[in-house]
């Protein structure tokens, strides 16, 4: 494979959304914000783009470059785009805070049916928030800045420690919990009532060190936990048993868990567990280790099927897609890399930006991003809107055939993007 290839990074001024609507609402009569474009193979740039209402069009805010030389503009749907190369610019429609002091997320999931989601935090709590449904297009500002929202949450403590990794269940309606005292945790995930409070219904120990991921397979009857003991645990919820445990060659930072088209192997060398439900059969595990390695693990023959070269960076992040055939890594230095999950030894293409990176794409600098690998690896679009702050969960959904991009960090606030 050739060497990563490098992607630029453009950022603007957190608050210019703010400095248009104020233009186009006639409270000033223009204002300057700033935009800054770097790339390895490129010299930086620096600019400062003035925002004026149209003399004749006063439902126009015109763009030209006051300082610099980037150039930016509107396109129809009214978001802004930096010619540095041609990159979109997402802003939140949502954000979401606490109504407490704020406090760094360490843990996020969004239901399936996107009507709630959960946040995790250091001291071993968790909120469950109602999503507040997003005004349609008719109903929006030309030029909105985000509606900041303060929603009903439940509490809980299910965790002695920091809360590493949410899980809603298939339904929506109950939602798997992972912590650094080593526990999970399964708790009802019904939307903010009078009570305020809700307390773990089960709680499962068998990991020596801290849990870091989960997956769950089929309607949520199995599960699956990952820890740094290195070990990929597969859970029966009704009995709170472990089914099996396979051993990866070092503490597992994150993990992939969806379907497999052919099976890896054949018949498994022991029959099934009674405990195990059929979707166990065709379920693969991709985890991410301290040591730079991946590993391939087959459910249904308990055992790992490949493990690459360690590279000595750890795997921060790590997803499958099943549909697509591709395997993606990010490790802890922001370098990303893309296989086909039928040709594991040989990478598609690596790219990197910053460190801290993840897929989707989180990182460590708050200047989070979508990226592009078709028809070649380049920046879709810059999620903006955070300040500095590292941006450590990112969760896609579709809703009513409509993409969305959810961002949470360091800052506590919650994100929702239309991409």
């Amino acid at each position: 494979m050739s060497s990563p290839i490098p992607l630029p990074t453009i950022t603007i001024q957190p608050t210019f959304l703010t400095v248009l609507n104020e233009v186009y609402n006639g409270i000033i009569p223009s204002e300057k914000f700033w935009v800054s474009c770097y790339a390895p193979t490129l010299p930086s740039e620096h600019a400062k783009v003035l925002a004026e209402l149209d003399e004749v069009d006063r439902e126009r805010v015109n763009l030209s470059t006051a300082e610099g030389s980037s150039s930016i503009k509107r396109d129809v749907t009214g978001l802004c785009i930096v010619e540095y190369p041609p990159t979109r610019i997402y802003t939140p429609v949502q954000e979401y805070h606490q109504s407490s002091k704020t406090k760094r997320i360490t843990a996020f999931d969004i239901s399936p049916d996107s009507t709630r989601f959960a946040t995790g935090y250091l001291d071993g709590t968790l909120l469950l928030s109602p999503v507040t449904p997003h005004p349609t297009q008719s109903s929006i500002s030309k030029y909105p800045t985000p509606t900041q929202i303060i929603p009903q949450s439940t509490h809980s403590s299910p965790h002695k420690s920091t809360l590493t990794h949410l899980k809603f269940f298939p339904s929506s309606r109950v939602l798997l919990s992972a912590g650094g005292d080593f526990s999970l945790s399964i708790l009802p995930a019904d939307l903010p009532s009078t009570q305020g409070k809700i307390d773990p219904v089960q709680t499962m120990r068998a990991h020596t060190r801290s849990v870091t991921s989960l997956g769950i397979i089929g309607v949520g009857r199995n599960v699956i936990s990952t820890s740094l003991d290195g070990a990929v645990k597969l859970w029966d919820i009704p009995s709170k048993s472990v089914i099996g445990s396979i051993l990866c060659p070092a503490g597992i930072l994150c993990s992939s868990t969806d379907k497999n088209i052919s099976p890896l192997s054949s018949s498994p060398e022991t029959p099934a567990d009674p405990r195990e439900v059929e979707e166990v059969n065709s379920t693969v595990v991709y985890t991410g280790t301290q040591n730079g390695s991946f590993n391939l693990i087959d459910l249904a023959s308990k055992k790992p099927i490949y493990t690459s070269p360690p590279s000595g960076v750890g795997i921060s992040s790590i997803v499958y897609s099943h549909s697509r055939n591709l395997v993606g890594t990010g490790t802890e230095r922001g370098l990303v890399t893309i296989y086909d999950s039928r040709s594991l030894s040989s990478p598609l293409t690596s790219f990197y930006r910053s460190e801290g990176g993840g897929l989707g794409i989180s990182t460590a600098d708050g200047l989070p991003y979508i990226a592009t690998l078709a028809p070649s690896v380049g920046v879709k679009g810059e999620l903006v809107g955070t300040d500095c702050d590292p941006v450590r969960h990112v969760v896609r959904r579709v809703v009513s055939g409509r993409e969305e991009v959810w961002c949470t960090g360091d800052d506590g606030i919650v994100r929702r993007y239309l991409v």
